[in-house]
């Protein structure tokens, strides 16, 4: 049985990805309302994943995050990764709207998403 925490971190950062595709596509498509919407959904989703991994949606002042580059060349080596896998993300975005292709735009903000995930978690130990 999955914890509701752990319900949130996942749940929230895979309706982040997806609202955060939606965004994307709808900022081609749509008007202004449209895109926001899809914002707001993907920012709150965000926080709700937050809120799964931390008990906190956003961080109390003075505790933020404490980042400590790895010290083993393997950990270092998969952070520049995570690093590149979040600007790889940008241009296969740009690819997907030339392309008006929804399923590559998904994929590009998992793999911004799922990056950035990575790095944080191997610069401070959490996830988010």
């Amino acid at each position: 049985m999955i914890g509701r925490r752990r319900l949130q971190l996942y749940g929230g950062l895979l309706v982040a990805i997806i609202t955060l595709a939606l965004a994307v596509d709808s900022a081609v498509r749509d008007g202004y309302l449209e895109v926001f919407g899809w914002v707001v959904a993907s920012w709150g989703s965000y926080l709700v994943a937050h809120h799964g991994a931390t008990g906190r949606f956003v961080d109390e002042p003075g505790t933020g995050d404490a980042p400590a580059v790895p010290q083993s060349l393997p950990r270092r080596a998969i952070l520049v990764a995570a690093i590149l896998g979040m600007v790889v993300a940008f241009p296969l975005g740009i690819f997907a709207l030339a392309n008006d292709s929804f399923g590559v735009l998904l994929t590009a903000a998992t793999l911004f998403v799922g990056a950035y995930v990575a790095g944080h978690h191997l610069l401070t130990g959490q996830p988010l």
